[in-house]
């Protein structure tokens, strides 16, 4: 009997993962011009992606492993090298294909696909060479293999007439090995490729493979039936299309008569109607470009449930977001949307995802029971996207189209049949713009997905007069018109001021408008703590008196969240913040006070000023410049912000009048986005886009070892993970995170034990771990102390190293830094 997996016969697990693996393909309504070849690849790939455990040598290792018998590797003489099986298995798919399909590029996809299927990709023309000492593995690798039950197993669960006996090992060798082979590949490759069609193909195969063959070998790990397995992964939930039409009928909203709600009500009338109007051909790229307030989140939401309607109940609606710090908020929202129907809420219905989320996975039976699935299925599920609704971020979605990485590309299929919403885009940097625009369009088209924009602040990737974007508020400019909530006030800011001049300026506008809110936003945290300690100095000499709440990444998360909650309760406090706080943190201020930066981030700081439209008391946002005198007078916005758009912003501003309107903003905004569009350079974007046409995985996404090219979050210095043991809860959680750290073994199977239990403590965990530069943590911890993953700062230090107020006590350091 030949096993794929401790008591698993190959047969049962090829046979499943065939079947499921086209399932999900034929559920996909896609659209390439030679989908069937495509299927037929993808048929080659499942069946023959484990052929290579037909051989002896891996059988004896699988033998090994189930009896943990250390003695059987030296009497079998079992050489771990020959009991691999992906390179086998690969060439044997390969004369399999060679056969069957026409398109020779997509027999190089059937190669590497099942070649790098327990790993990543590389280039193309490094998986397709084989050095010489493999192939002398490999030769004896194939007279080991029982090709009789290679052959039983195709006839048995395949349609394919084909006998894998029949292959010849030194026809295989001599067509890798001949120079018109070569000649090929680095044609392939050198060629412009005209679109991404092998690169969609690609990752399509290879993350259904990677889902459906880890998924198989899971489910039967844990003792699940695989009609359990189609049941969690094959069977799709309804979702109303008017869900947010009942919610906001719920709330009273359709019917007030608030000037600010019957904006909102224009607005989300508008989004959805126009959802009925498009082309579904030919307009898959659409945006909702309105102002901050006016109730984007809940016309994306309503308009995207009735464009899944209108295409198909089978569509997922994937919603991404820039940071992590704003997808509870988000999630929160829609999980309330989604609670107020009939509907059953598990995680087949919404799930969010991003790395400090724990990977929790359950569905509700028929009983009102909850079935729970362990840690192992969980993550499966979760990071595959197993779901009608995600909630993510950019990161998860943008590194699933753009990495060669096993986990990263085992989402990849789901990303077809969906709506995708990118929330906030214009965070996405500049430099990657092009490939942006390149590819959303031809993935749109081939695999049959949907993007919307959503922003106050629309980047020019696509041109809307060229009609590259439809737009779903089609009187816009009326609404941006109508939003007149505050002025920009930038008459300070050409002057620039030093730290003793702003705080001479602060001082003066506390005093003046002591009954107002104030938010402060710094762009650095040594500005920040310097302004906060001076106010500090006011509050005990009684020139202020409101209450001061400090926010920025310095301080533990579990107390920027008791902080964000506290400034909503109280009545006119005075907040010092960096720019963690224009993400999405829905906090409302009289006055805000913002040092320079780009236009969009200005644009985020303004959000967070009347933004609950108080008509009789208009709100004010300050501009201003500081300059550190310190080192030649350098604007500290130039520590942390590209100087092109600085300087761009600076153009922008000094074309207005020094006291804008906020119903000016969005001329503003088209001519900030217009210029960076003319000078922006596209080389990031030229050069990963031929590259990533030509399956040049390593080259496109890593240079340098493993320094990753495309990368949305940079980081130009080494930082350490601080956990603050602050309040005896987090002595205990300390103490939980040590239990499972010590669970002896270091086998597979206990390191995910290990991974298991973290994730049951993982939230309250991070709650207390702040991320700082390792040259600011040096200042008072020595290197023996920093050498964990998590660097214990026990309650006996935490006086010497962290204020409850500011956080961690950085001192004089010589760099500025923002995370």
């Amino acid at each position: 009997m030949i096993y794929s997996h401790p008591d698993k016969l190959l047969i049962d697990h090829l046979a499943n993962v065939y079947q499921l693996g086209k399932k999900i393909f034929a559920e996909k309504k896609l659209n390439f011009t030679n989908l069937t070849e495509i299927e037929q690849a993808l048929s080659i790939i499942l069946l023959a992606h484990d052929f290579g455990k037909a051989s002896n040598y891996f059988q004896l290792k699988l033998k090994q492993t189930a009896q943990q018998d250390q003695s059987l590797e030296q009497d079998s003489n079992i050489d771990l090298d020959l009991s691999k099986h992906s390179l086998i298995s690969a060439l044997l798919a390969y004369q399999f294909a060679d056969e069957i399909l026409k398109d020779k590029i997509l027999v190089w996809i059937v190669f590497i696909t099942i070649y790098r299927h327990h790993s990543n990709f590389k280039d193309l023309e490094i998986m397709l060479n084989i050095a010489d000492i493999e192939w002398i593995k490999l030769e004896k690798q194939f007279e080991q293999i029982d090709f009789v039950e290679l052959d039983r197993i195709t006839l048995e669960i395949s349609e394919f007439n084909f006998k894998p006996s029949q292959i010849k090992f030194d026809s295989l060798k001599s067509k890798f090995s001949d120079w018109r082979f070569r000649k090929k590949i680095r044609n392939f490759q050198t060629d412009d490729q005209k679109d991404f069609t092998y690169y969609l193909i690609s990752n399509l195969l290879f993350s259904i493979l990677v889902f459906a063959d880890k998924a198989e070998a899971i489910f039967y790990s844990k003792g699940y039936s695989f009609a359990d397995l189609k049941k969690v992964s094959l069977k799709r939930k309804t979702i109303p299309d008017d869900l947010v039409d009942n919610y906001r009928r719920a709330k009273g909203w359709d019917k007030s008569d608030n000037k600010i709600n019957k904006k909102r009500n224009e607005i989300y009338n508008e989004a959805v109607n126009q959802i009925n109007r498009i082309d579904l051909e030919n307009d898959r790229i659409l945006s909702l470009n309105v102002p901050t307030g006016s109730g984007k989140t809940l016309s994306v939401f309503s308009a995207a449930l009735k464009l899944r309607k209108r295409i198909s109940q089978n569509f997922r609606i994937i919603y991404s977001l820039p940071f992590t710090s704003i997808i509870d908020q988000n999630y929160d929202v829609f999980l309330d949307v989604l609670s107020n129907s009939d509907l059953e809420i598990d995680s087949s219905i919404i799930i969010k995802h991003h790395y400090l989320n724990a990977k929790k996975y359950y569905l509700d039976e028929e009983n009102n029971e909850k079935q729970k699935f362990d840690y192992d299925i969980s993550r499966h599920l979760v990071e595959s996207w197993q779901s009608e609704f995600v909630v993510t971020t950019f990161v998860q979605l943008l590194h699933s189209m753009f990495s060669n990485r096993n986990r990263s590309l085992i989402k990849f299929h789901n990303l077809s049949n969906s709506i995708i919403i990118l929330d906030e885009v214009q965070n996405i940097p500049h430099k990657y713009w092009l490939l942006i625009k390149e590819f959303l369009v031809d993935l749109a088209e081939k695999l049959n997905c949907y993007f919307i924009f959503l922003t106050a602040t629309m980047p020019l990737i696509y041109n809307e007069k060229k009609s590259e974007i439809k737009e779903l508020a089609i009187n816009k400019i009326d609404h941006f018109k109508f939003f007149d909530r505050i002025k920009l006030d930038t008459r300070i800011y050409n002057k620039g001021m030093n730290m003793d001049q702003f705080k001479k300026f602060i001082k003066a506008e506390l005093i003046e408008f002591a009954n107002k809110s104030f938010l402060i936003i710094l762009n650095t945290i040594k500005t920040s703590l310097d302004i906060y300690q001076y106010l500090e100095e006011l509050k005990t000499a009684g020139i202020i008196s409101a209450d001061l709440i400090y926010l920025s990444t310095n301080i533990i998360p579990g107390e920027r969240i008791k902080r964000i909650k506290a400034i909503k309760k109280e009545k006119s406090p005075i907040i010092v913040s960096t720019q963690m706080v224009e993400a999405g943190v829905d906090i409302d201020l009289d006055r805000v006070y913002r040092d320079f930066a780009p236009l969009d981030s200005i644009n985020q700081s303004c959000g967070r000023c009347n933004r609950n439209f108080d008509q009789n008391n208009k709100g004010t946002v300050k501009l201003f410049k500081l300059i550190n005198e310190n080192h030649n007078n350098k604007e500290y916005a130039a520590y942390i912000y590209d100087d092109i758009l600085l300087n761009i912003t600076s153009e922008i501003i000094n074309e207005f009048p020094e006291i804008i309107a906020e119903h000016n903003f969005f001329k503003m905004n088209q001519h900030y986005f217009k210029k960076i569009n003319q000078v922006k350079s596209d080389d990031s974007s030229e050069n990963l886009l031929s590259k990533i046409k030509s399956l040049r995985y390593e080259k496109s996404f890593f240079k340098d070892g493993d320094k990753e090219v495309f990368n949305l979050i940079v980081n130009n210095y080494r930082t350490v993970n601080l956990f603050m043991a602050v309040d005896e809860f987090a002595e205990k959680i300390w103490e939980a995170y040590l239990k499972i750290r010590n669970i002896a073994g270091n086998d597979l199977e206990t390191f995910m034990c290990k991974k298991a239990k973290f994730e049951e403590i993982k939230k309250e965990f991070l709650s207390y771990v702040i991320t700082i530069p390792e040259k600011v943590a040096q200042k008072h911890l020595s290197d023996e102390q920093l050498q964990d993953n998590f660097n214990y700062i026990s309650p006996f230090q935490i006086d010497d190293v962290y204020y409850h107020s500011t956080g961690f006590k950085r001192g004089e350091v010589e760099i500025q830094s923002f995370f």
